[in-house]
């Protein structure tokens, strides 16, 4: 109902959803401007930027209606920095996983991201770092940038199929940049399995719909005996936890719903 009591229309729904999409958007310049003064304040950049990683992707969330259930929360904490995967359904799912990880941490993202206005702006502002796929060499250059920061402090936020996939299919074949990055800083493999991103938004949507997404953040798997021989192995692994995990929800008493 609208605030004249006539029904609402679906178009002023999906409008109404969309504005508040950008409304989440919109945040990220006062949120920009307090991280701004307490970087100032601090006399510390990282700081500045935590302030702006901790508020605003939960800020855009629950501005957007999305709340989460977390089971393996600990897990979120037990090892710092490490490399945090997700599977990739939507648009959201990245703001969900960077909402759970709070501090320090950096976001890698396709380069096509980066000529977007806003979020390539955005992950620019919060040190994000993207990746040309199709430059075998620029890849390799930027994964040992990343790798730098990571044995400086900062954990990576990456999804390993890269390109988000369809939301009723299943999870798609894993890269193998997380994984070296996880190897030559030395840091653990966290797993964050979205269960049901597709209720918030389809692939490529702009549609937003409220609504209450299950998380599982897995234990810290080290990577200390891993080698390039064995990697292949080692990705497989991981992705079958996705799928086990997926196909046999954990029965843990999750972490109480709540707004980004």
């Amino acid at each position: 109902m609208t605030t004249t009591g006539l029904p609402e229309t679906s178009r002023g729904v999906r409008l109404r959803r969309q504005g508040n999409l950008v409304a989440g958007f919109g945040l990220a310049l006062p949120v920009g401007a307090g991280a701004l003064g307490v970087g100032l304040l601090t006399r510390s950049r990282r700081r500045g930027l935590n302030f702006f990683r901790s508020t605003w992707p939960r800020l855009l969330l629950a501005t957007n209606g999305i709340r989460y259930r977390v089971i393996g929360a600990e897990n979120l904490t037990a090892q710092r920095p490490a490399v945090f995967l997700y599977n990739h359904r939507n648009g959201v799912d990245p703001f969900i996983a960077a909402a759970l990880l709070r501090d320090d941490w950096i976001k890698i993202a396709k380069k096509e991201l980066a000529s977007d206005p806003i979020i390539g702006t955005l992950l620019k502002f919060n040190e994000g770092v993207f990746l040309d796929r199709d430059d075998p060499a620029a890849a390799v250059e930027t994964l040992h940038e990343v790798e730098e920061r990571a044995k400086g402090g900062l954990s990576i936020l990456i999804a390993p199929e890269g390109t988000s996939r369809d939301t009723m299919t299943g999870v798609g074949p894993f890269k193998k940049g997380a994984f070296r990055i996880a190897m030559a800083a030395g840091i653990p493999i966290v797993p964050i399995v979205i269960r049901n991103a597709e209720i918030i938004a389809a692939k490529n949507s702009l549609k937003i719909t409220p609504g209450t997404v299950d998380v599982a953040v897995l234990p810290p798997i080290p990577v200390d005996e891993w080698t390039l021989q064995t990697l292949p192995d080692h990705i497989a692994e991981v992705r079958q936890l996705y799928l086990d995990t997926l196909a046999d929800w954990p029965t843990d008493v999750p972490k109480e719903a709540v707004p980004g």
